[in-house]
């Protein structure tokens, strides 16, 4: 991951086929390899059923064939995944194949690796050095057998819940490309929903990571702070993204772990295992999070549908309300700031007619409130959100807290591309900025593991998400009850729930 520091020492360099839709689509991803899962791919690897040459292939021509319309991808990098598939190829036949071996992982434009450049989705940085090495989780998931064949568009500097910039355009989601997919990895959360790879990469410091897996049907996951070495940012962490819960659980047990280089990085390392027991018998709290946001009724509908699944499994399902508030939103933003995402944003501002409308606003509304002082408000704040989440949740017994992932997945593409462009239909009504989202709260009470997970399809053919929190460090007991919830639900990514690139405002 290239952090904040990094970003000062190169700001240095500052820069003043024929297409498919609809049913013909699905029925083309339904026999395409390039939707298989990893563990189903794996499978087929092993008895040579399958080779990691045929499935790169198939997900290049997906991307020459699709690639025009979501634009999800900023640099594609064919000639080294092909060299390295090759080679993944020849250790399944000697036996000999790593946990991730031949499964293609597309990269968000964030982390470092060995020769690629890393944009944030500035034209500030667009002729930045490449790196020189690569970054512990390109690392450790190189030497687990990873192919990275494509880099994944971003918002500028991360700092918006959609994927469009000057420098790489708009990032449409391929379940309906009126919409965005998420941001800010929306370009991995687009690349898994239109078959470009197999896992993705994401990051997450407001919701990073479960917006885009709520608006593609994906699960998510935000670690707690340390579980993945990323950076020495409390409120950030870097994280896995599937279009199935094992899939993401595979990914996820290679990803963890204490790096040398990383001060933060947790020990002992976690073993994520590939069977969870049952929840039958569990206390599971849910709250809608009323002073938040207004929930689309499709998304009321979807959580209740969701409930249902669990309830199903032998969950009982509680209503509880902690008291969030959208207010908060602002405190929690100056204290991002305050840590060296200031130092980044000081550094953006001094070219601010190169900046993207909603890089300019949200930094803008942010000169002078950063520093000393809205580190503490930020402080007190997570001190009673804490208190808060632990008395009405888990001191009252429950394993676990459900909550939406947003209030509405109707969000234009080309949200905060004009100062007058940044609002989401919630029922009837248009709300605006980034409010209807119901995830930074568990970026600033890092701790707590998230989780993201389909929980249907809304109006548009849009995916709706849902948010399981277990306790602090608590890992496990999340994966466990997602696991569960992933049984148990109906899925996407089968029979006539799959991305069709419709373009359909609804």
């Amino acid at each position: 991951m290239v952090d904040r520091r990094e970003f000062l020492r190169i700001s240095g360099h500052l820069a003043g086929t024929a297409m498919l839709t609809g049913t013909a689509l699905r029925a083309h991803a339904a026999a395409d390899p390039s939707y298989l899962s990893a563990t189903a791919l794996v499978a087929q690897f092993r008895r040579g059923q399958l080779s990691p040459v045929d499935v790169l292939d198939a997900q290049i021509r997906r991307i020459e064939t699709l690639n025009d319309k979501v634009n999800c991808i900023t640099v594609k990098h064919y000639e080294d995944a092909r060299a390295a598939a090759h080679d993944a190829a020849a250790r399944y036949r000697r036996g000999n194949a790593r946990p991730l071996e031949g499964l293609t992982v597309a990269v968000k434009d964030e982390y470092a690796v060995n020769g690629w450049r890393t944009t944030m989705g500035s034209t500030l940085l667009k002729d930045v050095p490449p790196a020189q090495d690569d970054g512990p989780i390109a690392a450790r998931l190189r030497a687990a057998g990873a192919i990275f064949h494509i880099q994944t568009t971003v918002p500028e500097f991360y700092v918006w819940m959609t994927t469009a910039t000057r420098l790489w355009g708009v990032t449409r989601n391929p379940w309906n490309l009126a919409y965005t997919p998420g941001g800010s990895s929306g370009g991995s959360g687009a690349a898994l929903a239109a078959g470009f790879t197999t896992l993705a990469l994401g990051s997450d410091m407001g919701g990073s990571i479960r917006v885009p897996a709520s608006q593609c049907g994906l699960y998510g996951f935000k670690p707690p702070f340390g579980r993945i070495p990323t950076s020495e940012v409390p409120y950030e962490t870097d994280g896995p993204m599937a279009r199935t819960f094992d899939d993401m659980n595979l990914l996820t047990d290679v990803m963890v772990g204490p790096h040398p280089l990383v001060h933060s990085s947790v020990r002992p390392r976690l073993r994520y295992p590939a069977r969870y027991e049952s929840v039958s018998g569990w206390k599971v709290a849910y709250d809608p999070m009323p002073h938040m946001t207004a929930l689309d009724p499709t998304v009321t509908r979807a959580m209740a549908q969701a409930i249902a699944a669990l309830r199903q499994a032998g969950v009982t399902v509680d209503t509880v309300d902690v008291g969030f508030n959208a207010d908060d939103l602002d405190t929690y933003m100056a204290g991002l700031m305050s840590t060296s995402m200031g130092g980044m944003m000081t550094e953006a501002m001094k070219h601010p007619e190169q900046l993207m409308p909603y890089t300019r606003a949200v930094f803008e509304k942010m000169q002078g409130k950063a520093g000393p002082e809205a580190l503490v408000h930020t402080e007190e704040l997570l001190n009673e959100y804490q208190r808060r989440v632990q008395e009405t949740v888990f001191l009252k017994g429950y394993r676990a807290l459900l909550t939406p992932t947003l209030g509405t997945p109707l969000v234009p593409a080309e949200h905060g591309m004009q100062p007058d462009i940044d609002s989401a239909k919630i029922g009837d009504q248009q709300v605006t900025g980034l409010k209807f989202a119901l995830t930074w709260v568990w970026n600033m009470l890092g701790l707590y593991p998230v989780v993201s997970v389909p929980a249907g399809l809304g109006p548009g053919h849009m995916p709706i998400g849902m948010q399981i929190i277990a306790n602090t460090l608590d890992d496990l007991t999340a994966f466990q009850l997602a696991s569960a919830y992933s049984r148990a639900a109906s899925p996407l990514y089968v029979g006539n729930r799959l991305p069709d690139f419709r373009n359909e405002q609804v």
